[in-house]
């Protein structure tokens, strides 16, 4: 190989090694998945929430029956909340919330309560496991509602209006 080959082959390996950007004005679902899912979100893009918008929902849908654990969620910027373990499936539904609502952050933080129980000395309960996944299979339905007949007050439906539940 000449030395032009030589060169051109290692610029090329240098280009397919460089770590992937993430744009979070104009997001990728499942980039933004995939690093919040291998732990590199942080590392990679730092503390905020991505700028998704309506044109996201179905995809963010995708992934509400996932109920990984993950390391961190660009949480809202004025809450000094951080209950962990971060749930995915959670984070995603109130991120789909802020969309929905249109205020990119819903609540202090994606955490899903139920006020009807309480205890003084933990507080309210967090809904999980095979709560979390009907509770986002309600969020399947209504965008299912909501795409065949678009309106801002079907868009801003409170999905847990007959239920205990609330974000934190």
């Amino acid at each position: 190989m000449g030395v032009r080959s030589c060169l051109f082959f290692i610029l090329l390996l240098a280009c397919a090694c460089t770590p992937e950007e993430f744009d979070v004005k104009n997001p990728d679902v499942d980039q933004f998945v995939r690093l919040l899912k291998n732990g590199s979100y942080e590392q990679k893009v730092g503390y905020q929430l991505p700028d998704f918008d309506v044109k996201h929902l179905e995809k963010l849908l995708q992934y509400v029956g996932d109920t990984a654990s993950i390391h961190m969620f660009p949480g809202n910027p004025i809450s000094s909340k951080h209950t962990n373990p971060k749930i995915l499936n959670e984070c995603l539904m109130w991120t789909i919330d802020g969309v929905r609502l249109e205020n990119k952050y819903p609540s202090l933080e994606a955490v899903l309560i139920d006020t009807s129980t309480y205890s003084a000395l933990t507080g309210y309960p967090r809904i999980s496991g095979k709560k979390l996944i009907e509770i986002g299979n309600w969020y399947k339905d209504w965008y299912q509602t909501y795409r065949a007949n678009p309106s801002i007050e079907l868009r801003k439906k409170n999905l847990f209006e007959q239920t205990t539940y609330q974000w934190n």
